[in-house]
């Protein structure tokens, strides 16, 4: 995983290198095991004289073997592993897609579908794309193929056909595609080369008899049961459940779903195999059929369902392993699970070595491992000390040995501790599989009758519904995600803790022993326990001790400690939420009363600044526009805030169709839409005002970013101006108008684009101008000349990006100070970075 992970990164070079060595240790190997078996038939002191240097002292012949045979595997992997890189790199730099990829050209494109259509549906829009691998000279090269709704359609495609950039009923893995598009490349370490933006695409119908028939028909089969679940309110997660189509989950649930750790339970898995695998295995067991016939229907209802399911890494990782365990059943030989895991592992990175470096892989080899490592034992504890029955014992058991083999990797993708996790997924282990197994059943007879389909899928709406209150009720519970550092620095602090906690159960357990001292002996049940040795007490009681006193100064004392040593008496609080906005206002002297401007589009994001910032209530939020970035996470907030103020609809567009007000009248908050002249100051809180300066009452603009509310807000006595998305046309505007528009503080314009009046900054005269934007972003903001103009008006610019979170505090007299949460190498830090 390791080889795969750093050739993958690496140069060709590196790779060249890879391969090379692997081919020359694979022949020494070789060497080494032709001169063992010339000395097996001499004296035996000689066979360990050959041995020792290799693998330490005495091995014997039948040892030895077993070595050198490891590492004559070792080396053939990574000859393998290296050729495989060097091909699929040589295959990606193909000229003519790195060339259009440069000058941002459309060209013509065949292509053969490597996955089923995909689909997120929400409030926001519509988005489709499909995975496939596009044929070039060199080979064929993996990329996205992002589909739009308004794409040009091939009009002389017969019925035959699929015509439309809209995935039709027909798309399956296989499918062969023509089609024009924009290709734009991906990251280094995506799995897929290329996003291509489709133009227009015209699909072939494959022939039945090829794989990519029965793709078709699986295709249908998945189609049918989500048109049957479309139906039925509540069953939003059976087609999840049974074929990982979770097009029909709603972004509020899927948020739940990840708050809770339940996303698994709707990601097609090893537990989905081993239930078709099992009721398999069950049915010809009870027909009396015997193992060897039971093993070969098990291997065929596997082929089968993934067939429906379609060619996902997740998928792909638990049908190798169940291979490997079905044809040792079919030898008559033992199963193991671990060795069937490795090999899982090593077939599915030698297919894709891309795969080394995409979380899903990872959270899913380590699920795995952790519950074969820890379930069994975890479960004899929890029977035996807490008193649990195995019914309950088991799913516990699971759910914490996976919690714990991912808990590392997931700080990777997402702050905090997701502490509700276990009893969210012991709550919802009896009804997955229950929803998996009707969602499968009404997929099948979906095609032949609808009407029984349409039944089935409601019986299987009654677990889809208890897992999605299940992960909405325990999401919402106190203390339901603890706090913890993200990214690396985070997942080798929880690593550490885990290893204290795990070593003092060992300890005190007997599995390990203290340097020098002797493990624990097993005793027959009906003796008595040993008396623990002193030493080892004081070694369990340090290792839980330290275990558990960094888990609480973590959990308890860093948040506490951050929230005493983070700025008091800000009035304003610019939210470092990625590429997007979410300010924060307020008069110092009524903190209670807080008026948010925008959310952005990260949840997480936003819940950690209003929480570092001690804000539980929102008197009033502002929804400057209706672009994703400004108000993505309004459903993260919406529960806590007062009332809205919005902006206007757009040219040809009604309020109420608008997502923005669907999602405030779903939460009960009252609304107004804004316009200039409005002007109002906070309930209870004279020092926090604001003024609309557009759009001008009636104005029916032609965009979203047109339609951006434009406000003045004084804030505990700091003047602020605050330009949403406007652009150069509605800031010439605001320059004609020339009213209100000196301000202290100026919140720059769609994250600093080259979109700006280059007088504006010059008219306001700002003392502080904040820029909302992410890190590293595709669209280069802040532009340079932005930026330049605001340094020539005598401005002090401060990044969300290079700063992280900033503060602006009203100081002694005028003043204003500035508190920045970090500050960058590049930059010199103000106020005074903590």
């Amino acid at each position: 995983w390791a080889v795969a992970a750093e050739g993958r990164a690496a140069s060709a070079a590196w790779t060249a290198g890879l391969c090379g060595s692997g081919l020359v240790l694979w022949l020494g190997s070789r060497a080494l095991r032709r001169r063992l078996r010339r000395l097996e038939s001499g004296p035996a002191q000689t066979v360990d004289s050959i041995a020792e240097p290799v693998s330490g002292p005495a091995l014997r012949p039948a040892e030895s073997r077993r070595f050198l045979g490891a590492a004559l595997l070792l080396c053939a992997v990574l000859l393998l592993m290296g050729v495989r890189i060097s091909l699929s790199e040589y295959a990606r730099a193909d000229p003519r897609l790195a060339d259009a990829a440069d000058r941002g050209a459309t060209i013509e494109l065949t292509a053969t579908l490597a996955g089923f259509p995909e689909a997120r549906i929400s409030e926001f829009g519509e988005r489709h794309w499909v995975r496939a691998e596009v044929r070039t000279e060199r080979g064929g090269v993996p990329v996205l193929l992002w589909l739009d709704a308004d794409a040009d359609a091939d009009a002389d495609a017969d019925a035959d056909a699929v015509d439309a950039a809209v995935p039709r009923r027909r798309w399956a893995p296989g499918t062969p595609v023509s089609l024009r598009g924009r290709p734009d490349r991906l990251e280094p370490a995506s799995s897929a080369a290329y996003g291509i933006a489709v133009r227009s695409i015209r699909a072939e119908r494959p022939p039945h008899w090829s794989p990519a028939g029965a793709g078709v028909v699986a295709a249908e089969l998945r189609l049918g049961l989500r048109d049957a679940a479309a139906a039925v309110p509540g069953a939003e997660l059976v087609p999840g459940f049974a074929v990982g189509d979770t097009s029909l989950v709603s972004e509020r649930l899927d948020r739940a779903m990840r708050e809770s750790s339940l996303t698994h339970l709707v990601a097609v898995s090893g537990a989905n195999c081993a239930l078709v695998t099992g009721a398999a295995v069950w049915l010809l067991a009870r027909l009396g059929a015997g193992r060897r016939l039971r093993s070969i229907a098990a291997a065929g209802a596997l082929i089968a369902f993934l067939v429906v399911v379609g060619p996902d890494a997740s998928v792909q990782r638990a049908a190798v392993m169940a291979a490997v365990l079905l044809t040792a059943g079919f030898g008559g030989k033992r199963a193991a699970a671990l060795p069937a895991l490795g090999l899982a592992i090593l077939v599915l990175l030698v297919a894709d070595p891309w795969q080394a470096l995409q979380p899903g892989f990872a959270l899913s080899v380590a699920a795995t491992g952790g519950i074969l490592l820890g379930a069994p034992a975890l479960g004899r504890g929890l029977r035996r000390r807490a008193r649990l029955p195995r019914a309950l014992a088991l799913p516990v058991a699971v759910a914490l040995a996976a919690q714990l083999a991912c808990g590392p990797l997931l700080l990777l993708l997402q702050p905090g501790i997701p502490a509700v996790g276990v009893l969210a997924n012991a709550l919802a282990a009896p009804a997955a599989p229950l929803g998996t197994g009707l969602g499968l059943v009404a997929a099948l007879v979906a095609p032949w009758s609808p009407a029984l389909a349409h039944l089935t899928t409601l019986v299987a709406a009654l677990p889809a519904r208890w897992v999605a209150a299940t992960a909405e009720v325990t999401g919402s519970l106190p203390l339901a995600r603890w706090h913890w550092p993200e990214g690396w620095p985070g997942a080798l602090l929880l690593t550490v803790c885990e290893t204290l906690l795990l070593t003092a159960w060992a300890l005190h357990r007997g599995l390990l022993a203290l340097p020098g001292g002797h493990r624990r002996p097993i005793r027959p049940p009906w003796q008595p326990r040993p008396a623990v040795p002193r030493a080892v007490r004081a070694a369990v009681a340090a290792f839980a001790g330290a275990g558990l006193g960094l888990l609480a100064a973590t959990t308890v004392a860093a948040p506490a400690a951050q929230r005493a040593v983070g700025p008091a008496g800000w009035a304003v609080v610019a939210c470092d939420v990625g590429q997007g906005d979410a300010l924060l206002l307020r008069d110092p002297a009524v903190p209670a009363r807080v008026m948010l401007v925008d959310t952005g589009d990260d949840p997480d994001a936003l819940a950690a600044c209003l929480d570092r910032f001690g804000v539980e209530r929102v008197s009033l939020l502002v929804l400057s526009h209706d672009d994703r970035d400004h108000v993505g996470a309004l459903e993260a907030v919406a529960e806590r805030v007062d009332e809205a103020l919005i902006a206007p609809a757009v040219r040809g567009e009604s309020n109420g169709a608008r997502a923005v007000v669907q999602q405030l009248r779903r939460a009960g908050v009252p609304y107004a839409v804004g316009a200039a002249g409005e002007r109002r100051s906070a309930r209870g809180s004279p020092g926090l005002s604001w003024e609309v300066l557009a759009p001008a009452p009636g104005a029916a603009p032609a965009d979203t970013n047109a339609a951006s509310l434009v406000l003045r807000v004084e804030a505990g006595g700091i003047e602020v101006l605050l330009l949403a998305d406007t652009g150069l046309d509605e800031q010439a505007a605001l320059l004609r108008d020339g009213r209100g528009l000196p301000a202290e503080v100026l919140k720059v314009a769609h994250h600093g684009s080259r979109d700006q009046h280059p007088a504006l900054p010059s008219a306001v005269g700002a003392e502080w101008a904040l820029v909302s934007v992410g890190a590293d972003n595709r669209y280069g903001h802040p532009a340079a000349e932005t930026l330049a103009d605001l340094a020539l008006a005598g401005t002090e610019t401060l990044r969300t990006d290079l700063h992280g979170s900033i503060a602006l505090i009203p100081g002694p007299g005028d003043t204003i100070e500035a508190w920045v949460e970090r500050a960058d190498a590049r930059d010199t830090a103000v106020g005074g970075a903590p």
